[in-house]
């Protein structure tokens, strides 16, 4: 999916366009007017950066086998990364979360497990994101900030309890697909093809929830080969990866609301300052 396509679900809050993959029209009066309430319950896709900067991101995991290969990758090329990890997973695997912290990457909430909050009980949703950034906390040694919902199923009850957490939300303006078998180089393909300065790019260290899989198969691709071929793929185009928090700081945090979930037939797209 080209990032124009993942746009069209959202409506971006804000005054003024910021670069991106396509031009996208000004914000309407309704979401001027509706602005701030929206802000609490919106994520962030991307960052309003000019420069060839961008966010490779990755979830689901640690991953006791790929993990360590993808790490190995992302040293020989220079690019730091954001994992948004299951918790339970870096209960599991704490000596990988001290590993790809010491290499310089940032971790985040993913979830617990990769349960999605969106259909559980308000209560229980938001009893599970506590737990999730406590766990990890604990594991990293370390404050986290960024959350990610499994499915990128936001609802207003999660996104108030995550900023009560102190979590920002964090989507996606790029994607591999790769939670489907195909070729690396298909993933490769559509990540780079996807390029864009400020991206937010969505990958996997893993892949095996029944979920999102359904009746397909599991990919049997090389995480560390998509990675060798996205990071080639960017340098050949003078992209650099920082983690997200990174980003975000450098430059202006580009936020959207679900149009499925709550903005009904509100379609206008721009920017927003970080609040």
């Amino acid at each position: 999916m080209r990032p124009r396509a993942l746009l069209r679900r959202h409506a971006a809050l804000g005054d003024v366009e910021a670069p991106g993959p396509r031009p996208l029209p000004p914000p309407g009066p309704l979401v001027r007017w509706a602005r701030p309430l929206l802000l609490p319950v919106s994520s962030v896709i991307r960052a309003a950066a000019a420069e060839p900067v961008l966010s490779l991101t990755y979830d689901d995991g640690p991953h006791p086998r790929q993990t360590p290969e993808l790490l190995d990758v992302l040293a020989e090329h220079g690019a730091r990364v954001t994992f948004f990890v299951l918790t339970d997973r870096a209960r599991e695997h704490p000596r990988l979360v001290g590993r790809l912290l010491a290499a310089g990457h940032e971790v985040a909430v993913h979830g617990t497990d990769h349960a999605r909050l969106a259909d559980l009980p308000a209560a229980d949703a938001v009893r599970r994101l506590r737990r999730a950034r406590d766990v990890l906390q604990d594991v990293a040694g370390r404050p986290v900030h960024l959350y990610r919902p499994t499915y990128g199923a936001l609802t207003v009850t999660t996104a108030l309890a995550a900023g009560v957490l102190g979590l920002t939300p964090v989507l996606w303006s790029a994607w591999g697909l790769d939670w489907v078998d195909a070729p690396a180089q298909d993933v490769v393909g559509r990540v780079v093809g996807a390029l864009h300065p400020g991206a937010i790019v969505l990958l996997h260290e893993t892949t095996d929830d029944q979920e999102t899989l359904g009746s397909g198969t599991a990919p049997r691709f090389s995480r560390a080969d998509v990675a060798r071929g996205v990071l080639a793929g960017m340098r050949a185009q003078g992209y650099a990866s920082v983690p997200v928090g990174e980003l975000l700081e450098r430059y202006p945090a580009v936020r959207a609301v679900s149009l499925a979930r709550w903005a009904g037939p509100v379609r206008r797209a721009g920017r927003v300052r970080p609040s």
